[in-house]
């Protein structure tokens, strides 16, 4: 699904019925930047819906998961957030410390926040984009992804991300400072994980 469900916001309680079939099926629910997501008119400049508007998006939606309480409705929901949730690591803190002002929710907002997943792509395999990443989200909750065959540089679609580009992030990844089983969790595990591979 989108960050906005034709406009709605995803607490939505008009989504009450999707989130429980998928609750029944158990499959988890991938969530994409809107197309064109509303409400940011203030963005209509220098492509700045495509380039940021997108991302913010991704960030609100997740914290209105959260402080809407869809979690503590449907507990065993699974949902990954597409391009590192927009972000949301680097604000991680704020929403944590600012967790009382979303109303009645039954645990502390990080329980919340370390229920979900993120993919990693968005971001152009970015290095700076996944090291802030790895400040706010548990590596268990990374789920690779390259929006390959999209183009890296933003030029043109015919220029997009090769497989060179494609590879220097894998290897990035690989790189990291991580346990061995952990970066193989992020670059396959997890997904397979989830999707009972």
């Amino acid at each position: 699904i989108t960050s906005q469900v034709h406009g709605l916001s995803l607490d939505s309680p008009k989504l009450y019925d999707f989130y429980a079939t998928v609750c029944e099926l158990d499959v988890p629910v991938f969530v994409h930047p809107a197309l064109v997501p509303t409400g940011y008119e203030h963005l209509k400049d220098y492509d700045l819906p495509r380039v940021l508007g997108r991302e913010v998006d991704l960030t609100v939606a997740t914290t209105r998961l959260i402080a809407g309480g869809i979690f503590d409705r449907f507990p065993s929901l699974k949902i990954v957030m597409a391009h590192f949730g927009g972000g949301i690591a680097a604000v991680k803190d704020r929403l944590v410390g600012k967790g009382y002002r979303f109303g009645t929710l039954k645990r502390p907002f990080a329980d919340y926040y370390d229920m979900i997943y993120f993919d990693m792509a968005g971001f152009e395999g970015g290095l700076v984009a996944l090291n802030c990443a790895l400040q706010g989200i548990r590596p268990e909750r990374l789920v690779f992804a390259s929006d390959y065959p999209q183009d890296f540089t933003g030029v043109n679609t015919d220029t997009g991300k090769g497989m060179r580009e494609l590879r220097g992030y894998i290897e990035a990844i690989r790189r990291l400072d991580l346990k061995d089983q952990t970066k193989e969790a992020i670059l396959g595990g997890t997904a397979a994980g989830l999707l009972k591979l």
